[in-house]
């Protein structure tokens, strides 16, 4: 058997194309028939080339997958503690659900020249005979290369390491609960301040447009579809923006952004035509919220864990801040002015700059590399991964997307017509924009606050509850409502849990839906039912009737209690699915215990109840099995029963 001395040129001559250069650290082989269909990027430096020189071709692959299965060893003894895993699984998000794919991918720089050589069977062969390399020794280093080359994939193993672990070094890359992520965070909050802040001030705007005549010929219809624009825009297109983000990496979509934003609102304060209102104010300002906003929320997961729900907590503060300072602002100016041209304008300048400062100093602790133009296969992977058809028929995803459809129409629905109801009951514009002002700052406040309590007392219960009290205060406070002292009250207890959409739609999807489909699922969730955002303050202005003198938005505040309800019916059978799959992973822990205890016939450290497993622990884990059993049947009464079961799920 010849030496194994031309390595270099075998692998030179492997990846030998017409004005084509491949990096030599990646040395590809294969060979007809079952070789083919086991290509695979062998990791190595000429270094280590140059190292096996001299031994025989078996000795060299032998040596050469040593080499691979040492430099993408996963580090499965370095321990990390279980409380980290559940941590993780339970803020899971959608950076997380990125770089979960990403290292659960192949790292092949060039596909196509793979392809390539999987057509090219006869050059194979030759270069194969040439440096006397078996067929059998490939096929030895492919496979035990396959093993090694992502762990990632398999099954077994925590969460936290499928996540953070570094490709390129193996080691699992914790992140650093502080540091510049701090600045991250502040950077996070002056993007949703500008973006979503700005939006939650729109109800000012609408007010103006709904009385005063700027546009000829335009009804209420039009002026409140410009306010679907941007909610339908901003929160529909998210998926396509993860995507992009994918496709041309982090901070590019954020500019473009900008970009929009500033050509929104500022052409905006030129229109002279409602269509031209509909473009700027309306798809332009609401798209530049998907593409500035969503780059952003994949930043704090890398830079957190422990802290994460604080540091995300800070940053929700920026939408509820941002309505407060962009309605009073707005009303300022337009009540100045008499128009809305020179605050569009305003709006334009400030929010751009704003957005760019938090862009130029935002960064990723761990940036996920973007797979570029060059591989249209790589794009369409990345496409199916988001829109994967497969979760639009889960009906757990289903009622998690028709939940927050329904909360979230709610909410805008409440957010824009706030000041116009004001208005009606004959208060003057100055103490509209005022309870918008206090509504959007007691978002500011009970945002991150129902956030941290969600986690101590489950995501699902506290929903639950606040989808309630959000019904509950429509139907007993705001039809009440008349006076400003009584508006002022409503507009506090509204704000401050009617931001649950908005904090909980993640969390839920976390809390249910494997890390491997959160992707797919999120993105469902974003866009399934969103088209409906778009009619939302349409329908509510159709439901005014000014002849009710008394009451003119009577069956608009009606209509917004109904969507609550049926929110709240939404999330109480969503919350029967938790309770169902927290008992069934209890039962199935059950039974591998019994299964234990009853093959070894040892005593286990595990503990089910307060008490240590003694000599009657098979009795007991039966009567608890029996228990669970019972709980989990398919019964209408079994079923009513986990709804409304206590526990923290």
């Amino acid at each position: 058997m010849n030496n194994f001395t031309n390595n270099t040129s075998f692998r030179n001559e492997i990846f030998s194309t017409n004005e084509s250069h491949v990096s030599s650290e990646h040395l590809t082989v294969t060979d007809a028939g079952t070789l083919r269909k086991s290509v695979k990027s062998l990791t190595t430096t000429t270094e280590q080339i140059d190292q096996i020189r001299g031994s025989d071709a078996f000795s060299a692959s032998i040596s050469l997958n040593s080499t691979i299965s040492k430099n993408l060893s996963f580090q499965a003894n370095k321990e990390i503690p279980e409380e980290l895993d559940k941590q993780l699984t339970s803020r899971f998000d959608l950076a997380d659900a990125i770089r979960l794919k990403s290292n659960c991918e192949s790292d092949t720089d060039d596909e196509d020249k793979i392809k390539d050589l999987e057509h090219s069977p006869e050059k194979i062969r030759r270069i194969l005979t040439e440096n006397s390399v078996t067929s059998g020794d490939v096929v030895s280093m492919v496979t035990n290369q396959k093993a090694q080359d992502c762990p990632l994939k398999n099954n077994s193993g925590a969460i936290i390491e499928k996540v953070f672990t570094n490709k390129e070094s193996g080691e699992v890359s914790l992140p650093p609960e502080g540091g510049y992520g701090w600045v991250c965070v502040v950077c996070s909050f002056l993007i949703f301040f500008s973006t979503w802040g700005c939006n939650a001030g729109f109800g000012v705007f609408l007010a103006f447009y709904l009385n005063d005549n700027t546009y000829a010929g335009a009804s209420k219809y039009d002026y409140a579809l410009i306010a679907g624009f941007t909610v339908f825009l901003g929160q529909g297109l998210c998926p396509v923006v993860a995507f992009v983000m994918r496709v041309v990496g982090f901070k590019p979509p954020m500019l473009f952004g900008v970009v929009l934003l500033l050509a929104g609102f500022l052409m905006a304060s030129w229109a002279t035509r409602l269509w031209e209102l509909y473009l700027t104010q309306g798809v332009l300002s609401g798209a530049s919220i998907a593409f500035i906003f969503v780059p952003a929320t994949t930043v704090l997961p890398g830079w957190f864990l422990k802290k994460r729900a604080v540091a995300i907590g800070i940053t929700l503060i920026g939408t509820g801040a941002g309505g407060v300072t962009f309605g009073l602002a707005a009303h300022k100016m337009i009540d100045d002015n008499h128009n809305t041209h020179w605050c569009l304008r305003m709006l334009a300048i400030t929010c751009s700059i704003t957005c760019l400062i938090a862009i130029t100093f935002i960064k990723q602790h761990t940036s996920v590399k973007p797979v570029g133009f060059k591989s249209f296969t790589k794009i369409k992977r990345e496409w199916f991964a988001i829109f994967n058809r497969k979760t639009v028929f889960k009906p757990v995803v289903l009622l998690i997307a028709a939940w927050f459809t329904f909360a979230l129409f709610a909410y805008n629905l409440m957010i824009f017509t706030i000041s116009p109801y004001c208005i009606s009951k004959g208060l003057s514009s100055h103490d509209a924009s005022t309870i918008t002002a206090i509504l959007n700052g007691s978002q500011a406040i009970g945002r991150p606050i129902m956030g941290l309590i969600a986690d101590r007392y489950g995501r699902t219960n506290v929903t639950v509850v606040l989808t309630f009290f959000l019904m509950l205060f429509v139907f007993a406070f705001w039809i009440t409502a008349h006076t400003l002292v009584q508006l002022i009250f409503f507009a506090i207890m509204l704000g401050s849990c009617v931001g649950v959409a908005n904090v909980m739609n993640t969390v839920l999807i976390a809390d249910i839906v494997p890390p491997e489909e959160f992707l797919a699922s999120w993105a469902t969730v974003n866009y399934l039912f969103c088209p409906m955002l778009l009619f939302c303050e349409v329908i509510a202005q159709a439901l005014v009737k000014p002849e009710r003198k008394n009451n003119p938005y009577i069956y608009t505040q009606i209509f917004s209690g109904f969507c609550f309800f049926i929110a709240l019916c939404l999330i109480i059978v969503l919350r029967e699915c938790s309770v169902r799959i927290q008992l069934q992973k209890k039962s199935d822990k059950i039974d591998e215990q019994l299964t234990i205890l009853q093959d070894d016939n040892e005593k286990l450290d595990f503990t089910v109840t307060s008490k240590s497993l003694e000599d009657d622990s098979i009795h007991n884990l039966k009567m608890l099995r029996e228990k669970y059993d019972n709980e989990l049947k398919g019964t209408p009464k079994a079923y009513f029963k986990r709804m409304f079961k206590m526990m923290a799920v």
